[in-house]
């Protein structure tokens, strides 16, 4: 008995291992399948909530949804595409600019050591980056060709989604089919609120930052505004990277506008936080900041930008897969 026992650990342990080799070596593709899942699901759940509030079929509402996006992608781009590009490099040269002068103010102070190298310290290092711009445009056909793929594969996932949530059933036992749809219904509920919890952040942050931008007068408004709502979409990490643009151009347009801007993004992203982040937390599931940050961290190391923009879905997932999986269904457990 303790060898056959003995033997199914080893065996679980080589098991679990291979698996865990062939998610290392196919990372990427894994990713990507996995963004199409969570995209496709979100639809899904804007096109269901519409269904229901406009008494249409789900595939007609499905169709409005994705023409509705589709159609606001290409006026955003077909409107303000040399003009959005344009500000967005404006913004990275004002980040440089900024960095450079909190480097030679820690220098006067005495905080940081001169620069003996002659390039300038930090501003220095951060415009050799300037000289990567090559291989970030090779990089950007491989961009390009993923977002090509991400959208065929979502747009099938979410045409149908019963088809594939079927056959992912039928690969288990009879006996266990329950207690796996019971599983993917919770997971699909919590990345469904999980995503318009983020669309909802994403477009608060987007809108009050580009406005307030505006009022003050500030030229790159419109590209702050974008980069600050694309950036929204990774939690905790995400505000933080959005208000280092924000707040280099907000000084960059004089000291008295730099501090309006820092008070303002922080109080926007404070009242943002504690509205929108627990009634969604309510719907999804209850993310601890610090589990998060690690995945993140974790996640952006091995798999470099992708693995920290879906770390926080994979998070909930792998949450959620725990407490039906182990905690309710095998420890008899009730959560929640």
């Amino acid at each position: 008995m303790s060898t056959q026992r003995a033997g199914i650990r080893t065996d679980t342990i080589l098991l679990t291992a291979g698996l865990l080799l062939i998610a290392f070596l196919l990372g990427e593709v894994l990713l990507l399948v996995f963004a199409a899942v969570v995209l496709a699901v979100g639809l899904d759940g804007l096109s269901r909530a519409i269904s229901r509030q406009l008494a249409v079929s789900r595939n007609w509402a499905l169709l409005g949804v994705t023409l509705a996006i589709f159609t606001s992608l290409i006026s955003v781009v077909g409107l303000s595409a040399g003009r959005l590009a344009l500000q967005l490099q404006e913004v990275g040269a004002a980040v440089v600019d900024f960095a450079g002068l909190g480097y030679a103010w820690l220098t006067d102070i005495g905080v940081l050591p001169e620069s003996e190298d002659g390039n300038g310290g930090l501003a220095g290092s951060l415009r050799d980056m300037s000289g990567q711009a090559l291989g970030w445009g090779l990089s950007a056909v491989g961009a390009i060709t993923s977002l090509i793929i991400l959208a065929v594969l979502t747009g099938f996932l979410a045409a149908n989604p019963q088809l594939y949530r079927g056959g992912a059933v039928r690969l288990v036992p009879p006996g266990k089919r329950e207690m796996v749809q019971d599983t993917l219904s919770a997971l699909a509920n919590a990345l469904r609120w999980w995503f318009l919890g983020q669309l909802v952040s994403m477009t608060i942050l987007g809108v009050t930052v580009g406005l307030g931008l505006f009022l003050l007068d500030v030229d790159l408004w419109l590209g702050i505004a974008v980069l600050t709502a694309l950036l929204t979409f990774i939690p905790f990490i995400g505000p933080l990277i959005a208000g280092v643009p924000v707040i280099a151009v907000g000084f960059a347009a004089g000291m008295q506008t730099g501090w309006i801007v820092l008070v303002g993004y922080v109080l926007i992203q404070n009242i943002e936080g504690s509205l929108i982040g627990p009634m969604i937390q309510q719907r999804a599931v209850n993310l601890a900041p610090a589990l998060l940050i690690a995945v993140q961290v974790l996640l952006s190391l091995v798999f470099g930008a992708m693995g920290l923009i879906l770390a926080a879905p994979l998070t909930i997932v792998a949450m959620v897969a725990v407490q039906k999986l182990w905690v309710e269904h095998t420890l008899g457990e009730r959560v929640g």
